[in-house]
Order: structure tokens, then C-alpha cells, then sequence
């Protein structure tokens, strides 16, 4: 609502004259942090109406969701007609390309926390220009993610980082506010600290809905309410004329139909396991009772198949397996040895690959910077106490000091150099490691 009616606060004014005096000097790199509703993007946009730098860009950081996405809208708006890749760091590009147009730039990035790691890294190392030709840039977030870019940076030794807060609205603002809008505060008005707040809380008497608009209307009520009698006339009819009266007279029985006997099926019969055979009696020959005689053990279960003589499947088979033999089959299989399993021999760690190894990775994949020091010889161990493999120790220069950079991994995409920070044990983790392009370590390996 406040970019809407563009109300000019006393307190958006004093600090849109602290962000063009800040344009000026050598702060190159400003947060502007605020809870949401509190007139960052009015700001943003009054300060590259106002500004006197060359060229002002204002991109939203989450509608540009890739690397190179964001590096050819910024770099076609600045440098337009110019031939440039956008799979180059931003420094890269813009080195060669100043020289043809120099000057100060302005640069406002809505949506800031959703800039990855890359990219700020990028847009901070722009302070390495020179400084009639460094670019003045304000990142627009929330506090909390500003305190962590902040320590990043600082980590890294890059160029100072300024934040800078929208304060809350002071008596004199909401007055305005109130006086523009053309209404008077209520008595149990919420308390309102940002713009957003006091012109939230105005929408819902400004303004009733469509919806609610129409249904005020005589002619539509009118129209509704017959619409529901006749709905209700026509569910009473339907309701009684749907009942048929009941038929007098005996109840015949049932015609006595003699059923057909279902044939006898086949029952599946399995033969108990024997006993210890008793002294038999002498039978005769004609008695119903013998012996069950005995027999060997045969190698394989015998299987017999007998047809049904039921009228319902009498395509399909019945299988009877005998109990005794599958009984001894199981406690023949039971007995076999299990086989030995060999010890696991435990693996030695991976050393650290030569730099021939990483200079001849594709461009265009990824690694993690794990973390970044003075010493080579604190980083090399801890690659090796961890089985880090593949990973890097390589030299490069970071404002005319000698660092070494460990990074591990070889992965297609930064998604999956993100998801793989999770398998890292928690003392990397703490680093807070970021991926980064094998293309852009190629280019900071010192020789």
C-alpha cells in the first residue's frame, strides 16, 4: 500500500538521504534489513529514481534462480550489446568489459536471501576493482540472514559490509499516514510499527467484497429466495409421490425345485509323520485295518496330481505332497554348514589428490570449499582424518596474502554439492562449507 499511494515519510526520507550519502563513498556493499511491510522496496526504488550512478539495476533474486540467469540480465543491462559468458565470475566479466564503459554503477537485489552462496561471493568480490569503478550495491533482506552474511564475508577477508536497519514509525509518521489515507485512527487500533501494519489493518473496512457487493442487491435476493421455495416444493412432491403402495394377498412359497448334489471334490490328505512302530497283531486277511508299510526315503519329493471331478474347475489340479518327505528334506537343509565370512580389513585414509588431478576437472561441475587457511600443513590432515577423497589443497592469493583453500568432492550440479553437506562429519559441517565451480578454482589456483 505505501509504494501505492507513496506517502513521503519523514523517516523514509532521512534514511533515503543516508543510503544516497552512503552511494558516495567507499561502502560499496549495504543490507538493508526489515521485517516484511516495513518499505524496503519503496526505498529501493527512491533511491535509483534519485541517485546519480550510472545505470541503476534492480533484480529480483528469486526469479533469477540460476548462476548464469543472474549473471546475464545484470551484465546485459550494464553492458548491453557486449559479448561476454555468463558462466564467468562476475569479476572476470566485468574486468574486460569496464575498460570500454567505466563508471559507477547502482545495483539493488530484491529477495536477497535467495542469492547462493556463489553469487555473494561473487558481487562482494567486486571490491577487488577499482574504486571510480566499483559498483555501489544494496541487498535487500531480514536481519537474521544479514548477521550471517555478514560473518562470511569476515571470514573470507572481503571488503567492509554495511547493515542497515528501516526504523520503526515514529508518531509523526502514522499521523501522516492516517491524514493520506483520509480516515481517522480507531480507538482499538492494533499498535503499528511499519507501513505495512497500519495499512493492513485498512483494507477490510475500505473495501467489501464482489461477492458480497452483489448479494446486497434487492433483485437478487428476491430471485434467490424464490429459487429456494421452488427447490423445496419440488423435494416434498418427489419425496411423496415416490412411495408405491404395498400388494395385498398371500405370499406364494417357493416352487419346490430339486437341486442338483454337488459332486464330491478331491480332499487334500496329508499323511502324519510315523511313530516307532508297535508289535503288530495278527490280522487276518479280509480285516479293514493293515499296516502302513514301510518304505525308503526316496531323493526327491513325489508328487502326485489327481483331477477333480467337481463341475466348478474341472480344468484345474490339485497337488499332494507327502508330509514325511518334505519333513526330512527340511532337516537335511537345516544341517548345511553356513559359510565362513572373512574379516573387513579396515581402509587406510586417502591422501590428499595432486593439483594436475583438479586443474583438469570439467569447468562447468562442482565442489565444496571446505574451509580456507594460512597453513597447508593444518588442512592436509584433517582431509586425511576424515577419508576426504577426491580432495584438494591448492594455493591462491586473496588480497596479496598467500591462503590454502581445501575442497572436496566432484559433483554434476550445486544442489548436489548441497545435499552432500549433510553426510560431512559435524566438525566440517560447523565450517559451514558452500559449493563452488571447478572452473572458478581453476582460475584462483596461484602457479
Amino acid at each position: 500500500m505505501t509504494e501505492t499511494v507513496r506517502i513521503p515519510l519523514d523517516s523514509q526520507q532521512r534514511l533515503l538521504e543516508r543510503l544516497l550519502h552512503l552511494s558516495r563513498l567507499n561502502t560499496d556493499l549495504v543490507l538493508l534489513t526489515g521485517p516484511s511491510g516495513a518499505g524496503k522496496s519503496f526505498l529501493a526504488g527512491l533511491l535509483a529514481e534519485q541517485s546519480d550512478l550510472l545505470m541503476p539495476a534492480r533484480l529480483d533474486a528469486r526469479a533469477l534462480d540460476t548462476n548464469a540467469r543472474f549473471r546475464d540480465t545484470l551484465l546485459g543491462h550494464w553492458f548491453a550489446g557486449a559479448v561476454f559468458d555468463a558462466d564467468d565470475a562476475l569479476y572476470d566479466s566485468m574486468s574486460r568489459l569496464l575498460p570500454g564503459a567505466p563508471g559507477k554503477r547502482l545495483l539493488v537485489v530484491d529477495n536477497a536471501p535467495w542469492l547462493n552462496e556463489v553469487l555473494l561471493q561473487e558481487l562482494a568480490g567486486l571490491y577487488a576493482l577499482a574504486e571510480r569503478d566499483r559498483p555501489f550495491m544494496l541487498l535487500l533482506g531480514h536481519a537474521d540472514w544479514a548477521r550471517e552474511v555478514r560473518r562470511q564475508l569476515d571470514d573470507a577477508h572481503i571488503g567492509p559490509v554495511l547493515e542497515v536497519e528501516v526504523p520503526e514509525l515514529s508518531e509523526e509518521d502514522r499521523q501522516q499516514l492516517w491524514q493520506a489515507l483520509g480516515r481517522r485512527p480507531p480507538a482499538d487500533a492494533p499498535a503499528v510499527r511499519y507501513p505495512g501494519d497500519l495499512t493492513g489493518t485498512m483494507e477490510p473496512p475500505m473495501r467489501k467484497p464482489v461477492y458480497q457487493q452483489w448479494l446486497e442487491q434487492k433483485s437478487v435476493k428476491i430471485l434467490l429466495t424464490a429459487l429456494i421455495l421452488l427447490g423445496l416444493v419440488i423435494l416434498i412432491v418427489s419425496l411423496l409421490g415416490g412411495r408405491e403402495p404395498a400388494r395385498s394377498g398371500p405370499v406364494r412359497p417357493m416352487a419346490d425345485t430339486a437341486l442338483p448334489e454337488p459332486a464330491p471334490s478331491v480332499p487334500l490328505v496329508l499323511a502324519p509323520e510315523p511313530a516307532e512302530p508297535a508289535p503288530a497283531e495278527p490280522v487276518a486277511d479280509n480285516a479293514p485295518v493293515r499296516d502302513w508299510p514301510a518304505a525308503p526315503l526316496p531323493e526327491s519329493p513325489r508328487v502326485d496330481t489327481r483331477v477333480a471331478d467337481s463341475p466348478d474347475d474341472s480344468d484345474k489340479e490339485r497337488v499332494v505332497i507327502e508330509d514325511e518327505v518334505v519333513s526330512r528334506l527340511l532337516q537335511r537343509e537345516r544341517g548345511k554348514e553356513a559359510p565362513a565370512v572373512e574379516p573387513v580389513r579396515p581402509v587406510a585414509p586417502a591422501p590428499v589428490s595432486p593439483l594436475s588431478v583438479l586443474m583438469q576437472k570439467p569447468a562447468g561441475r562442482y565442489t565444496l570449499q571446505l574451509m580456507a587457511g594460512r597453513e597447508r600443513s593444518l588442512l592436509e590432515p584433517l582431509a586425511e582424518r576424515h577419508r576426504l577423497s577426491p580432495a584438494w589443497v591448492y594455493p591462491r592469493s586473496i588480497n596479496g596474502q598467500n591462503w590454502f583453500v581445501l575442497v572436496y568432492g566432484d559433483f554434476e550440479s550445486p544442489e548436489q554439492a548441497r545435499r552432500a553437506i549433510g553426510g560431512l562429519p559435524a566438525e566440517l559441517q560447523a565450517a559451514k562449507p558452500w559449493p563452488k565451480p571447478f572452473g572458478q578454482v581453476q582460475k584462483e589456483v596461484k602457479p
